[in-house]
C-alpha cells in the first residue's frame, strides 16, 4: 500500500529524514524543515515543492495534520506501507520503509530532488529519485556514527555508497559530515553549514529573577550529562532551563532532582523566540568526541540571533562559523565562566546583540542548493 504521487507538477520532490506531519508538529525546526520552509517560499510561484515523507506503517492510526501550519508553498506525500514493523528493533523501519515511497508518475519526470534520507537511494528505481532527475544529497548528521543507528550500522553504510555513487550533487553542514562525504569517494563535497531566520529573533531581554541559562533541544546523549550535573552543582544560586523531549531515560531523573533545573518539556519552534527572551545566556553543554555525529548546532546560529551570550563546549565548528559571541570551552570551565558573567552586573547578564551574515541565513542557503538543481 503506497499513496501515490498527486497530480499537480513541483519544482522540486523534497524526501525529508522524517515527514510532513512530524515537521509540521515541530515546527519545521530541523535543517531539512527550515530548508523546505525557504524551498516552498522560494518556488511557491512555479510549482512549490511536494514534500514525500518517509512512509509510515500503514496499522498505525492516522494523526490529523496542522494545516494552518504547513509551510507555505508545499504539498505533502504522505506513503504508508502494509509492512509491519520490527517490534524489537524499531530502527530497522527506516530499512523496510523505503520499498513503500510511491511511484514516481511521468507527470514528475525530470524533477530535481532534495534528499536527506539516504535510504530514500536504495528504492526501487519507479519510486526513486535518483533515477528521475538532478539530485542533491544533504547531509545532516553521520549516521555511520550516530548510536540511534548503531543497531542497523551496515545497512546505514549501504544505503550511503547508493545515495553517494548515485547524487548528482553533495552538501554537508558541518566539518564531519564532509568527511563521511569524501570517505565514500565524494571529494566534491560542498559545505555549507547550518544557520537561522535572524527576522524571527528578538534581542529583548525578559528574564527576570535569578540568573537563567537555557538550553533549547533533545535532550539525549549528544549532552554531557555529568559535566551539566557539576555545573548545576556549582552554581545553586542559577537556574538552568531545559527546553526539548527527554529522549533517553537515565537523563530525565538527575535533572528532575536537581532543584535549579526546570524541564519545560518539547517547546514548539514558533514559541522559541520568545522563550529565548526569558534567558541571559544560551548554553551548548554538548559531549565531545564520544557521541558528537558530524553536525552542525543550529541552536547556537539562534541564540546569537536573540542577542543571547552563548556558551559551548568545543565541538565541531563551535565558535568557528562566523558568528561572534560564541564561547567554546571544556564543559569543567562552564561553572567559572558563568560566575565571571555576573560578577558586578546581578543576575543579568547584558544581551550582546549581533548582525548575523546573509551567508549564516536559510534564505541563502536554501537558495544556493536551488541553484544545484536548477530549480
Amino acid at each position: 500500500m503506497t499513496t501515490r504521487m498527486p497530480s499537480f507538477v513541483p519544482r522540486l520532490l523534497a524526501y525529508p529524514m522524517h515527514g510532513q506531519r512530524k515537521l509540521v508538529a515541530e515546527g519545521y525546526r530541523t535543517r531539512d524543515g527550515h530548508l523546505i520552509e525557504w524551498f516552498g517560499r522560494l518556488t511557491a510561484d512555479h510549482g512549490g515543492v511536494g514534500v514525500v515523507s518517509r512512509p509510515d506503517p500503514a496499522l498505525l492510526p492516522t494523526r490529523p495534520v496542522d494545516t494552518t501550519r504547513v509551510a507555505a508553498g508545499t504539498r505533502p506525500v504522505t506513503p504508508r506501507s502494509l509492512r509491519v514493523p520490527d517490534l524489537r528493533d524499531r530502527r530497522r523501519w527506516w530499512v523496510t520503509s523505503a520499498t513503500a515511497y510511491p511511484t514516481l508518475p511521468s507527470s514528475v519526470r525530470g524533477v530535481p530532488a532534495v534528499v536527506w534520507n539516504p535510504f530514500v537511494a536504495t528504492a526501487a528505481s519507479a519510486r526513486n529519485p535518483f533515477d528521475n532527475g538532478t539530485v542533491v544529497m544533504d547531509l545532516l548528521d553521520d549516521w555511520t556514527k550516530h548510536f540511534a543507528f548503531a543497531s542497523i550500522r551496515a545497512e546505514v553504510e549501504n544505503a550511503y555508497r547508493e545515495a553517494f555513487d548515485r547524487a548528482d550533487h553533495v552538501t554537508a553542514n558541518a566539518e564531519g559530515t564532509v568527511a563521511l562525504a569524501r570517505r565514500f569517494g565524494r571529494d566534491d563535497v560542498v559545505l555549507l553549514p547550518n544557520g537561522c531566520d535572524p527576522e524571527r529573533f528578538s534581542t529583548e531581554q525578559r528574564a527576570a529573577g535569578p540568573m537563567r541559562v537555557g538550553y533549547v533541544g533533545k535532550i539525549g546523549h549528544r549532552l554531557d550529562l555529568q559535566g551539566i550535573l557539576r555545573t548545576v552543582r556549582a552554581l545553586p544560586d542559577v537556574e538552568f532551563v531545559f527546553a526539548g523531549p527527554v529522549l533517553d531515560r537515565e537523563y530525565r531523573a538527575p535533572l528532575d532532582a536537581a532543584a535549579n533545573v526546570r524541564l519545560l518539556g518539547d517547546v514548539h519552534y514558533d514559541d522559541v523566540p520568545e522563550l529565548l527572551t526569558t534567558f541571559d545566556v544560551g548554553w551548548v553543554p554538548h559531549n565531545v568526541g564520544a557521541f558528537e555525529v558530524g553536525g552542525d548546532i543550529i541552536k547556537t546560529y539562534e541564540y546569537r540571533a536573540a542577542g543571547l551570550p552563548t556558551l559551548s563546549t568545543p565541538v565541531d565548528g563551535a565558535g568557528r562559523r562566523g558568528i561572534d559571541g560564541v564561547t567554546a570551552l571544556p564543559i569543567e570551565d562552564h561553572a567559572s565562566t558563568l560566575r565571571r558573567w555576573t560578577t558586578g552586573t546581578g543576575p543579568r547578564v547584558p544581551r550582546m546583540p549581533t548582525s548575523i551574515p546573509r551567508s549564516a541565513t536559510w534564505q541563502q542557503k536554501a537558495g544556493a542548493i536551488l541553484e544545484l538543481v536548477g530549480a
